[in-house]
C-alpha cells in the first residue's frame, strides 16, 4: 500500500485562513509572496501527521483571533482530521475510506507514514553528524553504528594512553648509559671486601711482630755474650741459652723473611670502588628493567592498532553489504560519503539526488515529500527533483517565492487565490 495526498483542506492554522487543495501531478508547487501563508501550507500537512513532534514544534498552531484551527488530509485509504482548540491540545480522527473510524489513530499513523518531516534541502543543510544519524535511521545495517563507535574509540584511546608510555620510557631509556658487560650482574658486598680487608691487616701485623721479637732477641743475644765474661760460673748455662736465642733468632728471622706482605692499598682502592660499581650495577639493572617495559609496550600498542584495523575492516565490510537507498553512499568517521567523497563535495545535483532519495526511502508508504525554501533552487534543481518523483511515483510539495502569481497554487493572505 503507497499513500499520496489526495486533497488538502486547512482552515485557521498559523497564517492559513482557509484552502482547498486538490493537488495534480507528482509535483505540487506552493507560491506567492512572502509571509502569506505558504509555509504554514506544508506545515499543516506535517501537524496533521505528526502528532507530539509537530506539537512540540508549534507553539501557536491556531491563527491570531480564532478560537480553533482544523486540518483534513485525504490520503485516499485514510482519512485523517485533526482540530486544534485554544483550551486543548487538539483531536485527532483517522477514518477509512469507507467511514470507519480507527481506535488508535497515531499509532496507526506513526505505523504507516515514516519520516514524514524530511525535507531533503534541510538534509543538505545538517551537520555531517547529523546527517549521518539521518542516513542511519534510513538504512537497516548489520551492526550498531555507535556501538562500533564507541569500540574503536575506547581502543583508540587505549593505543594512545600506550603510546605515550612507550615515549615515556624511550625518554627514560636514553637517559641511561650504554650496557657495561664487565660489571657483574648483581651488586658486590662492601662487608665480605671489608672481612678481606681486616684478615690481611690482622696477617701483616702478625709479620710485624715476628720481626720485632728477632730484634728483642737479637739484644738478648748481645746481652747473653757480656754476661760471659762476667759470669764464668754461669757459662754453661748462658751458652745454653745463647744457644736456644741464636736459634730463635734464626727461626724467627727465616719465618719473618719468607713470609710475603699483602697489598693493602690495593684492598684499600678497591673497597673505595665498592659503592660506585654497585651505583652501575644497579643503574643497569633498571635500564634492562625498563628496557623490558618498553618493549611490552610496543608489542600492546602494535596489537591494539591491529584491532583498530580489524573493527574498522569488520565495520568497510558490513557498510559495503548494507543496502543504501543511493549506489555509491555510506558514511566514515567523518560523516557522510558519496562515491568516496565527502559528501559535502559532491556537486550540487549529486548532493539533491542523493537528499531525495534518502527522503522517499524513508517514506516507502506516504509517498508525500515537503520542500521549504524551493525558491533556493535553480531550474536545473527543480528539473531534478520532478524527474525522481515522477520515476518513483511520488509527491512532492514545495514551497516558492512568486511574486508573479503564476507559479503552482498560490497563497495570498492565508488562501488560495483565485
Amino acid at each position: 500500500m503507497t499513500l499520496q495526498i489526495v486533497n488538502l483542506q486547512a482552515e485557521n492554522y498559523k497564517r492559513v485562513k482557509a484552502v482547498n487543495i486538490t493537488p495534480e501531478g507528482n509535483v505540487v508547487f506552493i507560491g506567492g509572496r512572502n509571509a502569506q501563508g505558504k509555509t504554514s501550507v506544508l506545515d499543516a500537512i506535517w501537524a496533521a501527521l505528526a502528532g507530539g513532534d509537530a506539537s512540540r514544534a508549534t507553539q501557536q498552531p491556531i491563527r491570531d483571533g480564532q478560537e480553533t484551527a482544523v486540518v483534513r488530509l485525504d490520503l485516499g485509504e485514510y482519512i485523517v482530521t485533526r482540530r486544534w482548540t485554544k483550551d486543548d491540545s487538539g483531536t485527532l480522527t483517522v477514518e477509512s475510506g469507507d467511514g470507519a473510524k480507527y481506535s488508535s489513530p497515531q499509532k496507526l499513523l506513526d505505523e504507516v507514514v515514516g519520516a514524514r518531516a524530511f525535507d531533503p534541502l534541510a538534509f543538505t543543510r545538517q551537520s555531517a553528524r547529523d546527517q549521518v544519524a539521518t542516513l542511519v535511521s534510513t538504512v537497516k545495517l548489520p551492526f550498531d553504528p555507535a556501538a562500533v563507535e564507541r569500540e574503536r574509540k575506547g581502543m583508540f584511546d587505549t593505543r594512545t594512553e600506550v603510546k605515550r608510555e612507550v615515549t615515556k620510557l624511550e625518554g627514560q631509556l636514553a637517559g641511561f648509559a650504554p650496557t657495561d658487560e664487565t660489571l657483574p650482574a648483581e651488586e658486590v658486598s662492601a662487608a665480605s671486601v671489608l672481612d678481606e680487608y681486616e684478615e690481611a691487616s690482622q696477617h701483616n701485623a702478625a709479620i710485624d711482630r715476628l720481626y720485632n721479637a728477632a730484634a728483642d732477641a737479637q739484644t738478648e743475644r748481645e746481652n747473653a755474650a757480656k754476661h760471659v765474661a762476667k759470669l764464668e760460673e754461669q757459662l754453661d748455662a748462658a751458652r745454653t741459652y745463647l744457644t736456644m736465642a741464636i736459634e730463635t733468632e734464626e727461626t724467627t728471622v727465616a719465618k719473618a723473611a719468607a713470609s710475603v706482605r699483602k697489598d693493602l692499598a690495593a684492598i684499600s682502592a678497591r673497597l673505595a670502588s665498592v659503592e660506585a660499581t654497585n651505583a652501575k650495577v644497579r643503574a643497569q639493572q633498571h635500564r634492562a628493567a625498563v628496557a623490558a617495559e618498553l618493549s611490552e609496550r610496543k608489542q600492546r600498542a602494535a596489537q591494539l592498532t591491529i584491532q583498530l584495523e580489524q573493527i574498522d575492516k569488520r565495520k568497510a565490510g558490513a557498510l559495503a553489504a548494507a543496502n543504501f537507498p543511493v549506489d555509491g553512499l555510506s558514511f566514515d568517521d567523518s560523516g557522510v560519503t558519496y562515491k568516496g567523497i565527502p559528501f559535502s563535495q559532491a556537486s550540487a545535483a549529486e548532493q539533491l539526488r542523493v537528499s531525495v532519495a534518502l527522503a522517499m526511502a524513508a517514506n516507502p508508504t506516504l509517498r508525500v515529500l515537503r520542500i521549504l525554501d524551493g525558491s533556493l533552487l535553480d531550474s536545473d534543481s527543480l528539473k531534478i527533483i520532478g524527474e525522481l518523483a515522477t520515476e518513483n511515483d511520488y509527491q512532492v510539495w514545495i514551497e516558492i517565492v512568486d511574486e508573479s502569481g503564476k507559479v503552482g497554487v498560490v497563497i495570498e493572505d492565508g488562501q488560495v487565490k483565485a
